[in-house]
């Protein structure tokens, strides 16, 4: 097994910013509406659509339907097309959707004329210049593109450049992996002062574009402070006693540093949020130990534990404009080290601190701890799984790292298939660092979650629901092919079923083999499933392709308000995941 560790120390600035960003999407983000006459000045051909459908092999295959909703619009390029719109002054956040044809490209130049590719480079083994994310010549940290035909999701937060400061992608995500951040572009700036997007070749489309400006504005301060330090041991007091009282005064900062050394203490702020414009807030609070947070006499952070190394606590409060009395308490342990902190931000203002400085040192260096797939072979990790939703954690999990990039997880003891993904394999730091308690692996790139219920069952009665899990099924081991992939081997009503995923062009090829009166695979489930064509389905609004033999005859059924695709397991079930 190959193992990589890395360490990294935080800017805990632009963490908290960008968390706000993101969050930020239904909370103030403008909406530039994609369709003729919407936001955009067109040139060149575009289409207006309800929505559009392109194959992930068959580059001319576009299909699209009429406009009837403006306000969830689809604009369809081809080469050449462009649109472009003003944002107006200011460092951009942006959020947009795109849908790219085999072999399809485009840019999105933002102002300045700092271009972000977009291309078809899902199945690209080496990173480049051209890869979708790279700009102005930096290629991407990962590889994150989807295949052909998919919706994918572009995140970007741009700091333009000043008379002192070159451009800065301060963070970009494409489906949900980090692939650029603090990358500053020594490009020098054009005249252009919007924003364009720009079809270079195939087909492009473009839905659900929104931008925020931010600026440095600080509507909210903190004012008639007071502090009142308690003598306290690591247990919460019952109550807070004068005689406890070990310093009460009037401040004008907010700091941890009232404290006494490295003992317990506990530490009660009370004063007034000044506030001079009326919105909703995204209040942070970064701290080691215990804190809670009260405003307008309401709770809205509780007395929670907090290692502000990897976490910070959020609360989103709406605050009209003048004077709102707040509460702070910190209740600092022994042993661990202080840090007390408050970062505020709201509509196009960026996140600043309300504490001083000092009073949040800066995170020790924490490793990340990662298994890579470089040795030839397909690694193998036995692990815990956390997934979200789920308070129990998945304890009997296989995850498999192969060469090709391609990766997912088992679930042992429900034969069910949780997750797959491509990029770098698994962060296993919560499993070996320090006490490795949690013993949880995370995927490392764009990861796609299932359902996680058992995959395969015994449907006597085609309008049941299907099992979470199946009591009677036993799993029997595993054995390793020349490549160091795994086939598992399980046992359910006298019938041996066996479950081998290899990758394959790109995705994973599923064989699944047994022989099981009335017994059915459940390929994939979700809110939507729509056939492109005999043998081809696409998942959940374009989140993923699933592709079995155009001679097969699945049964596509609704059960409690999701679609399944199922197939009867009488010998050989293979199916393909595309995404």
């Amino acid at each position: 097994m190959k193992i990589r560790i890395a360490y990294q120390a935080g800017c805990l600035l632009l963490a908290v910013g960008f968390a706000f960003s993101v969050h930020a999407k239904k909370n103030g983000m403008t909406q530039l509406p994609t369709h003729e006459g919407g936001a955009f000045q067109l040139t060149g051909n575009w289409k207006s659509a309800q929505a559009v459908t392109m194959h992930p092999d068959k580059k001319d295959f576009v299909k699209t339907t009429a406009l009837s909703d403006k306000a969830a619009g689809v604009l369809v390029g081809s080469s050449s097309a462009k649109a472009t719109t003003e944002l107006g002054a200011g460092d951009v956040v942006l959020q947009l959707d795109f849908m790219l044809s085999p072999a399809g490209s485009a840019v999105v130049k933002l102002p300045g004329g700092y271009d972000i590719q977009l291309s078809d480079s899902w199945k690209n083994a080496k990173l480049d210049g051209t890869a979708s994310g790279s700009i102005a010549g930096l290629m991407p940290l990962q590889n994150a593109s989807k295949a052909p035909g998919l919706w994918q999701q572009l995140l970007v937060q741009f700091k333009r450049p000043t008379k002192t400061s070159a451009a800065q992608i301060e963070k970009l995500t494409l489906n949900g992996s980090v692939i650029q951040e603090n990358a500053f572009l020594n490009t020098s700036p054009s005249t252009q002062s919007g924003l364009s997007l720009e079809v270079t070749s195939g087909n492009v489309a473009f839905k659900n574009v929104y931008y925020q400006l931010l600026n440095d504005t600080r509507p909210l301060a903190l004012k008639n402070l007071t502090y009142t330090l308690y003598k306290a041991g690591n247990d919460r007091p019952k109550a807070l006693l004068s005689e406890n009282i070990l310093k009460k005064d009037t401040t004008s900062i907010l700091t941890r540093e009232w404290g006494v050394g490295n003992n317990s203490f506990y530490l009660v702020y009370e004063g007034n949020m000044d506030v001079a414009q009326e919105g909703d807030y995204l209040i942070q609070l970064i701290y080691m130990s215990n804190a809670s947070l009260d405003i307008d006499g309401k709770n809205v952070l509780p007395y929670q534990w907090n290692d502000f190394q990897q976490n910070y606590v959020p609360a989103t409060v709406h605050l009209t404009k003048g004077s709102h009395p707040f509460r702070l308490d910190f209740h600092k342990f022994s042993w661990r080290r202080p840090a007390l902190g408050m970062m505020v931000s709201t509509q196009g203002v960026r996140p600043y601190a309300l504490h001083v400085l000092s009073s949040v040192p800066e995170p020790q260096p924490m490793p990340t701890i990662e298994v890579t797939t470089t040795g030839g072979k397909a690694e193998l990790v036995r692990s815990f799984i956390q997934r979200q939703g789920e308070k129990n954690k998945r304890t009997h999990c296989l995850s498999v790292g192969t060469p090709e990039g391609v990766h997912y997880t088992l679930d042992l003891n429900w034969g069910s298939l949780l997750q797959f993904w491509k990029g770098p394999f698994a962060n296993v730091t919560e499993m070996w660092y320090e006490r490795g308690e949690p013993q949880i692996l995370s995927p490392m790139g764009t990861t796609t979650t299932t359902k996680g219920q058992v995959d395969w069952a015994v449907l006597t009665d085609m309008n049941a629901a299907w099992p979470d899990s199946l009591s009677q099924l036993t799993y029997k081991g595993y054995r390793l092919s020349p490549d160091g992939v795994p086939t598992t081997t399980y046992r359910l009503n006298n019938a041996d079923i066996t479950d081998e995923i290899t990758p394959d062009n790109g995705g994973l090829t599923r064989t699944i083999n047994g022989n099981l009166p009335n017994g059915y695979v459940r390929l994939v489930s979700g809110n939507s499933i729509s056939q492109l064509e005999k043998g081809l389905y696409e998942v959940n609004g374009q989140s993923y392709f699933v592709r079995i033999d155009p001679k097969s005859k699945p049964v596509v059924r609704n059960v409690g308000g999701q679609q399944e695709l199922l197939l009867p397991l009488n010998g050989t079930v293979r199916y393909s995941l595309i995404w």
